[in-house]
């Protein structure tokens, strides 16, 4: 009984230390993270080649509880088109004193060259405070897939001042950049560098439906 009781509790206090907590969206570009979309929540996001002579990028997820399901599309200059499906659990949510800890599949439908991949991911807010003066809020990824996940990943999300950002990430093979600014709460202007070419696009900041 007693077990059963402290158990209880943990949760409850995770849960509430949970809404004091950022919701960062899975992924970072190609990098799983350790959080995922609550209930409710959408995003969205493209990115352009110029002249589409490195073809074109499209994110879609949305999350139900504790599971996100996502999309990571791309269309070739040609046409060919690409889909890499995902699943992910919130194994542990977010919280002051915990990281976000995740679960996940790549490309369920194994329609890459690297094919599908399993992941565990961890992601946490880290505290800044006054120790670096231009960086508002700094998240950190880690994490370890198989697969078509070749091995060790991570990344991060940096927020400056006035709406700017940056991400990097190391997808196991390639690494990845991204920096923009926020003009409006749910739209992010952004420019990419992703497997060595040059992108440019937006994103919906996760939403409720």
């Amino acid at each position: 009984m007693k077990i059963a009781l402290w158990t209880v509790s943990v949760f409850i206090v995770l849960n509430l230390l949970q809404s004091t907590m950022p919701v960062t969206a899975n992924p970072i570009l190609f990098v799983p993270t350790g959080n995922t979309l609550t209930t409710g929540q959408f995003r969205a996001e493209a990115a352009f080649s110029p002249n589409n002579e490195n073809g074109k990028y499209f994110w879609l997820g949305a999350g139900f509880l504790q599971f996100e399901a996502n999309l990571i599309r791309f269309e070739s200059p040609s046409g060919d088109k690409e889909n890499l499906i995902g699943a992910q659990w919130n194994f542990l949510p977010e919280t002051l004193l915990t990281p976000g800890i995740s679960f996940g599949v790549k490309d369920i439908a194994s329609e890459s060259a690297e094919g599908i991949g399993g992941y565990l991911a961890i992601t946490k807010n880290i505290p800044i405070g006054k120790a670096v003066s231009l960086v508002k809020d700094f998240s950190a990824t880690v994490g370890v897939g198989v697969g078509g996940i070749k091995g060790v990943f991570a990344g991060f999300e940096a927020k400056l001042p006035m709406g700017f950002f940056v991400q990097g990430e190391y997808d196991s093979q390639d690494i990845n950049a991204a920096a923009g600014w926020q003009p409006i709460k749910i739209l992010r202007l952004k420019a990419y560098s992703l497997r060595k070419e040059f992108f440019f696009g937006a994103e919906l900041v996760p939403a409720l439906f």
